[in-house]
């Protein structure tokens, strides 16, 4: 079982934040702090974008299921991140520039490139200024955290654990991979060329042409680079920190590390499984260009040991111990805060009526659509 970090912020992920207002009518009181129409749905608004871009149509509408259920989370978010704002000016708690910096840094690395980390702001919309205010959330809880009681985790804790979820521990087949990337597909080539237009030269005509050449460029170079590597793969490491187009992996020679197959996409997931180890695979064709994969190491399927996973396992344990005392900290803090609903649609015990109502009649529309050949499609009470 690999386990992941988990995150302080993930408390008050959708949390982003509110901009300035533009109704100026109440619609909830947090103590004595009156947050206004605009206010509330400025930030609603900017989130519910980002969060359910990808929703079908009929689902991001105002009154589905899905957009109620997203409001009483952000109702509840919203309402424990102005206590927690109230709490860090009483316990003086800050972000400082530096560690705004620090946070941002740490992602760019991961990410490989200041240009992907850009290129993820711009395709969710999310401002400099955004993006810093929500480092300065994160740093705050992870600040405010390290005040409060948190249960200490335990060797026993860990088997505990362990002992009573060995079916999370149990892995498939794993194989140790390196690949260089050359990306060729044609969409991201076009995107960095017309991103490389700034004064919009270039015709339709010009960018197509552009596109081609460079796509050609790109699958020829694949091809020489596959031949040195497969001739020598020795040199697999030097090759990647040289060509390879996954920046990440890139750094450290192509390295991936072990995988398993519903990790990757299907194509790669293929020819490494079928790759022997110590060779070079043929280029392997995929939605994000050309793969030259080299098998380094195998492992069979079987159950890793409590010693093998100890250390991570107490780790995740410990992190989600800490979320616990964050979450019961910020109940704690509703329970004795003066909270009220000007606006009784805001109010979660109504946004939970509406949520059942709209799944009720989500239910009902689709026993009662039409099947494939134009027919009504019958429930038990139609029979």
């Amino acid at each position: 079982m690999k386990f992941t970090k988990v995150a302080l912020s993930l408390l008050c992920a959708t949390v982003l934040f509110c901009g300035c207002a533009k109704d100026s009518d109440v619609v909830l009181k947090i103590d004595n702090n009156e947050i206004t129409r605009g206010e509330f749905y400025d930030g609603f608004n900017k989130v519910k974008e980002v969060q359910l871009k990808d929703a079908p149509k009929e689902l991001k509408a105002d009154g589905s299921y899905m957009v109620l259920a997203f409001k009483e989370k952000y109702v509840n978010d919203f309402i424990g991140k102005k206590l927690l704002e109230k709490e860090y000016v009483k316990r003086n708690i800050e972000a400082t520039p530096d560690e705004v910096k620090a946070k941002k840094d740490a992602i760019i690395a991961q990410l490989g490139s200041e240009e992907k980390f850009k290129n993820i702001l711009k395709e969710n919309n999310i401002s400099d200024e955004r993006l810093n205010q929500d480092f300065s959330n994160e740093i705050k809880i992870e600040k405010l955290a390290k005040t409060l009681k948190v249960k200490t985790v335990t060797d026993a804790d860990a088997q505990k654990y362990y002992n009573f979820n060995k079916q999370k521990f149990n892995t498939p087949e794993r194989v140790r991979v390196s690949h260089i990337l050359i990306d060729t597909n044609p969409e991201n080539i076009r995107r960095n060329i017309t991103d490389a237009d700034k004064d919009a030269k270039l015709t339709a005509a010009d960018i197509d042409k552009k596109v081609k050449e460079e796509v050609q460029r790109k699958e020829q170079l694949a091809k020489e680079v596959q031949q040195k590597a497969a001739k020598n793969p020795k040199e697999f490491a030097a090759l990647a920190s040289k060509y390879s187009e996954d920046e990440v992996s890139a750094r450290n020679g192509g390295d991936l590390g072990y995988i398993i197959k519903a990790q990757v996409v299907k194509e790669f997931g293929d020819a490494a499984f079928k790759q022997k180890v110590g060779t070079v695979s043929p280029l392997v064709k995929s939605e994000f260009g050309q793969h030259i994969i080299y098998v380094t190491d195998k492992a069979a399927a079987g159950m890793q040991s409590f010693a093998s996973v100890k250390h991570e396992l107490k780790a995740y344990l410990e992190e989600t111990a800490k979320i616990e005392a964050l979450q019961k900290y910020v109940d704690d803090l509703k329970k004795n805060a003066n909270i009220e609903f000007v606006d009784e649609t805001l109010n979660p015990e109504n946004l939970r009526k509406q949520m059942t109502d709209a799944l009720m009649k989500q239910v009902e529309n689709s026993q009662k659509a039409p099947d494939k050949n134009g027919k009504k499609v019958l429930n038990k009470a139609d029979k």
